[in-house]
């Protein structure tokens, strides 16, 4: 058994995948800064971290990748520029074994890849899956925090379901759409 990682990388195409410059903008239009953001996916490309960085209050942004190519483009980022590494931190994990112990509370977090990673077989080293990896951030969610969720996602279909269960059980509740996102808040 190997880690379930990602054996390529995802370049910016905002035609196939808008998620991250829609989130970009949705942090622009309310003035986010100086929070603390989780952020599923950092993409080759770090436009989060790179947008981040030009903000007179940087936010505290912690991503992650399964993509050995794009933390190799992080480091090769963080050494060329560091003001982006200043606010913008991406490790390389299987995001299913996070653990809330060493997760601070976040004011925002992305989960745009819910559903598209975790496999029962190949993953079962991992001690979360889809749901319980939901109920994680909700838990670690600051109280007026939200949780963005991408809708074009592949794994859309069966995120929603969990994310609508969420709602009914009373951890999360709708807040609103914004381009691409899906957007909770806690209740």
């Amino acid at each position: 058994m190997k880690l379930n990682f990602w054996d390529d990388t995802w370049p910016l195409d905002v035609s196939e995948c808008p998620c991250d410059a829609h989130f970009v903008e949705y942090l622009k239009a309310r003035g986010v800064s100086g929070k603390t953001i989780f952020h599923f996916g950092s993409g080759e490309h770090h436009l989060l971290g790179i947008e981040n960085a030009k903000l007179a209050r940087p936010n505290q942004i912690v991503a992650v990748t399964a993509s050995r190519k794009e933390c190799e483009t992080y480091i090769d980022l963080a050494i060329a520029d560091p003001k982006v590494a200043n606010g913008y931190k991406v490790t390389f994990l299987d995001i299913y074994t996070l653990d809330r112990r060493i997760l601070p509370q976040f004011d925002y977090v992305s989960l745009f890849h819910l559903c598209e990673f975790y496999d029962p077989k190949i993953s079962s080293y991992a001690p979360l899956d889809d749901r319980q990896l939901l109920d994680l951030f909700v838990d670690r969610l600051a109280p007026d925090g939200r949780v963005l969720f991408y809708q074009g996602s592949n794994g859309w279909g069966q995120g929603q379901g969990i994310v609508e269960d969420a709602c009914r059980a009373g951890r999360l509740a709708v807040d609103e759409t914004f381009l691409s996102l899906f957007v909770c808040r806690r209740p």
